[in-house]
């Protein structure tokens, strides 16, 4: 269901400004000295009273802003962008109503500006009247027919809906202008499949798996030879030639940081894996890439910052071949589908075995960390100086993340971590109970319900196996609604601060309510709207939260 809830997180703004950002930074204001000095002898000037407004605005003083463009709005009822600047002010007060108004008088004076068709059909949505809301999404596509957030809006609604066929048709029409996207292309296979259409599913899911850039297989024959016989400054003056002629290549840029790397000019490397990044952000390999970099330079924070980054790429990449499979055995296309799920369990060790790196990397740090002040603050029951421990360190993340989930036995989230460690070390019929209870927590976990699936067909019980991945891609109206509402609701910045320091207040006084915060965080997580890889690196530094490394990861995780 991963990428269903996704759609529901998609189009979303944070505050009504975003839309018009170059609208309200069009008017250049003069000093506003100056301009409350000309209002006092012209205090009827429209224009006046308007760049007072974004003088303001430029200074964050919204609710000065706000007076002004209401004093403007008195002087002239006509003018759009008077509207939409009190528009912006009075919803980043909460006032969605005032806001909605003012948009409807906007809407009047100017019905084809699309910007503002769209901002009337969000207001409507966050007010819960969706058809309203429709009308001018609908409108607004009308007259911008590539405008993206009504289109992402215009699924969410009728996901939540199941009007499966129109949401399909938003997501066909997104592709139209980017067919080159994975994501889009694995929407619209999920979509298909729960709307009973397995064959449609497939080829969504094989279109995916064929863009995806860890499945080309570009080579140089010259650069193969150049190689192969030690001539390293050839090969990449080679490469060099050939990313000249194809730029928009990722896969060139990463065969050029390869060279690089083998030659030993790790700074040259890291600049050519992260242009491959930069142009294509979900290619695996030079994202993993880019980590061993920063490892073996010694950033472990970056570099578990990026293998982060890598886990949720083959996650992805892990999603399209099992909902592949799961298509193609609803089809009846059983064989097809038995090789695709093999292929799944081919590329999911890569997830465990990177978690599992983060892990100990951060346990690493922490050990290192200790090595500096062990003559005098190592405990007597400690067997040798920290450095010696270090072999060991999966084996004591193991026992963390154990203890970890035996004092919050209801998150989810602490279960599906210690899994994948246990699947790492070989534990699989004790990782296959620790990702039943994080299902069992919270069933929309689709995360987990795949590693188990898969889990589960390498320890032979297939029928189970089937279940599980079955269940990660069905759609549960109950959790669509709750999703949806939930991603309106942290659109709203304002809204959320209110219900999450109410949430807080409620968990101070009732401890044992914590793993709903927990399945909170999964299920924006879930939705996208929470950076999944930061998310994972700071619960890691959780483990060890008096640790000078932990802080500084904690800080990398906050980072924009």
């Amino acid at each position: 269901m991963s990428y269903l809830l996704e759609v529901l997180g998609r189009g979303l703004i944070s505050r009504l400004s975003d839309v018009f950002q170059s609208r309200l930074h069009q008017v250049q204001p003069a000093d506003r000295a100056e301009l409350l000095e000309l209002l006092k002898h012209e205090p009827e000037r429209h224009d006046f009273q308007l760049e007072l407004g974004f003088s303001y605005l430029q200074d964050k003083d919204v609710a000065q802003a706000r007076d002004a463009f209401e004093r403007a709005s008195q002087i002239d009822p006509e003018c759009a962008l008077t509207r939409v600047a009190l528009a912006c002010c009075l919803e980043e007060f909460g006032q969605l109503s005032d806001a909605t108004e003012q948009l409807n008088l906007a809407t009047n004076l100017d019905p084809d500006d699309a910007a503002i068709q769209f901002s009337m059909g969000y207001c409507h949505e966050r007010e819960n009247r969706i058809g309203e809301a429709i009308t001018h999404y609908r409108h607004a596509l009308q007259i911008c027919p590539n405008l993206r957030n009504a289109r992402q809006r215009l699924a969410a609604i009728y996901l939540r809906q199941s009007k499966l066929p129109e949401a399909i048709e938003q997501y066909q029409e997104l592709l139209i202008d980017d067919p080159g996207s994975v994501d889009l292309h694995l929407t619209v296979g999920n979509l298909r499949l729960r709307n009973n259409d397995p064959n449609g599913a497939i080829e969504s899911f094989e279109r995916a798996l064929t863009i995806e850039p860890d499945n080309w297989q570009a080579r140089n024959d010259l650069v193969d030879t150049l190689e192969q016989a030690g001539l390293l400054r050839e090969a990449i003056e080679q490469m060099h030639t050939m990313v000249q002629k194809q730029p928009d290549f990722a896969d060139n840029y990463l065969r050029l940081g390869d060279l690089y790397a083998r030659a030993g000019n790790d700074q040259a490397a890291l600049k050519f894996y992260m242009h491959a990044v930069d142009l294509h952000p979900g290619f695996l390999e030079a994202t993993v890439k880019v980590g061993t970099q920063h490892l073996r330079a010694g950033r472990h924070t970056d570099s578990a910052t990026w293998f982060s980054r890598a886990i949720e790429i083959n996650d992805r990449l892990l999603t399209a071949y099992v909902g592949l499979g799961v298509a193609q055995y609803e089809a009846g296309r059983e064989t097809e589908a038995a090789s695709s799920f093999d292929l799944a369990a081919s590329i999911e060790p890569n997830s465990t075995l990177l978690y599992s790196e983060m892990a100990r990397l951060q346990l690493k740090c922490a050990v290192q960390q200790e090595a500096a002040d062990y003559l005098d603050l190592a405990p007597p029951e400690v067997a040798g100086p920290p450095e010696e421990r270090i072999d060991n360190l999966i084996d004591q993340q193991i026992e963390r993340h154990r203890e970890t989930a035996q004092q919050h036995p209801n998150h989810p989230d602490a279960h599906y971590r210690l899994g994948l460690l246990l699947r790492q070390q070989g534990y699989l019929d004790e990782a296959i109970d620790h990702f039943k209870q994080a299902v069992e927590i919270n069933p929309s976990y689709t995360k987990a319900l795949i590693k188990l699936g898969l889990a589960q067909q390498e320890a032979g019980q297939i029928e189970e196996s089937i279940q599980s991945l079955q269940q990660a891609l069905a759609l549960h109206p109950e959790y669509v609604d709750l999703h949806y509402r939930l991603g309106l609701m942290f659109a709203d910045h304002r809204q959320f601060e209110l219900a999450v320091e109410q949430f807080d207040r409620v968990i101070a006084s009732k401890p044992d309510h914590l793993d709903a915060r927990e399945n909170l965080a999964i299920s924006l997580e879930n939705m996208g709207l929470i950076d999944r890889a930061r998310a994972m690196w700071f619960r890691i530094s959780e483990l060890a939260p008096q640790s000078p490394q932990g802080e500084r990861a904690r800080a990398a995780a906050k980072r924009p």
